[in-house]
C-alpha cells in the first residue's frame, strides 16, 4: 500500500494512518447461524459498533451479541488487525 493511499473494501475503508489498532477496541463478538452453530468474531471497532459492524459481514438470519471480554494486547489476531476489521476467529 502506498503512503497516502487508501484500502477499500465492503463496508471498511482504511489509510496508511489507521493502521495501528488500539487493543482496547478490538472486541468479542458471539455470533450464532441460523442452525444454531456458534462462532467467535473480533471487532476492532468501537463497543458501541461492534455488532452493528459483525451484522454487515455475517448472512442475513444470523445474530450476534457482544461479550464481555476484549482480546489483550499481546494475542496475535490484534496485531494484525486494522481499524474497522472484523474476522471472524479460527473455530
Amino acid at each position: 500500500m502506498l503512503l497516502g493511499a487508501k484500502y477499500s473494501s465492503p463496508g471498511i475503508t482504511i489509510s496508511i494512518g489507521d493502521l495501528n489498532v488500539d487493543p482496547n477496541h478490538v472486541h468479542l463478538v458471539r455470533v450464532m447461524t441460523n442452525h444454531g452453530e456458534r462462532r467467535l468474531w473480533a471487532a476492532a471497532t468501537l463497543r458501541e459498533e461492534a455488532v452493528s459492524r459483525v451484522l454487515e459481514a455475517i448472512p442475513k438470519g444470523w445474530s450476534a451479541r457482544l461479550l464481555d471480554d476484549c482480546l489483550k494486547p499481546r494475542q496475535g489476531v490484534v496485531l494484525t488487525m486494522v481499524r474497522g476489521e472484523v474476522r471472524e476467529l479460527a473455530r
